[in-house]
């Protein structure tokens, strides 16, 4: 029952941090406790394991992450939708479509995305399919990318990502459902779907 609130990658994490509200409690240390609860409750709410309802076409391509449209830029017979990660989101990754992938992970630094420097520099793993990539590159608070295996069906969880940008590559035979600025959330918005 655990497993479905709270996604095993971040179950450890909230459990030394209930320990530690539990031991100042017991001391009696009113503000390291009241510190530890509310990292506990916060802690809990970024690594939370949403149930999904399965009810979307097999052509569609779902939100990866949950997050924010920052951009959605076409060149080339590609279309790029990047979807800009915060700590508020939810952070479990999803398969948006059914299939095999290839997965190449790169170390690097988890620094702030604000130039093209870091882009190159940070921490990033892609997903490729046939016919889409997903490009998901680290940001300050991200911890190592971890993706457990590499074929999945629509909608079930391949990993957790903290913080960054999720940039989704489509070529253009996909119509685009979401605009700038919209929030998607993970393995529910439809993203694109077959012309």
């Amino acid at each position: 029952m655990f497993n479905n609130l709270i996604a095993k990658e971040g179950q450890s994490k909230v459990f030394y941090l209930f320990l530690a509200f539990v031991l100042f409690l017991i001391l009696d240390c009113e503000f390291l406790s009241f510190i530890f609860f509310a990292l506990t409750i916060w802690f809990a709410l970024i690594y939370r394991n949403k149930r999904l309802e399965k009810d979307y076409d097999i052509s569609d391509i779902l939100a990866p992450i949950s997050g924010k449209v920052l951009t959605i830029d076409k060149r080339d017979n590609k279309t790029q939708i990047t979807i800009d990660v915060s700590l508020c989101d939810n952070h479990i990754l999803r398969a948006p479509k059914n299939g095999n992938f290839i997965l190449t992970h790169q170390k690097g630094l988890n620094t702030l995305l604000d130039s093209l420097k870091a882009k190159k520099l940070n921490e990033k793993a892609t997903i490729t399919y046939s016919d889409m990539n997903l490009e998901l590159i680290s940001s300050l608070y991200g911890t190592d990318i971890s993706i457990s295996s590499n074929e999945a069906l629509m909608g079930d969880k391949l990993g957790v990502f903290l913080h960054g940008q999720v940039i989704v590559e489509l070529d253009n035979s996909k119509e685009i459902l979401v605009n700038i600025g919209n929030k998607v959330e993970s393995g529910k918005t439809v993203l694109a779907r077959a012309k």
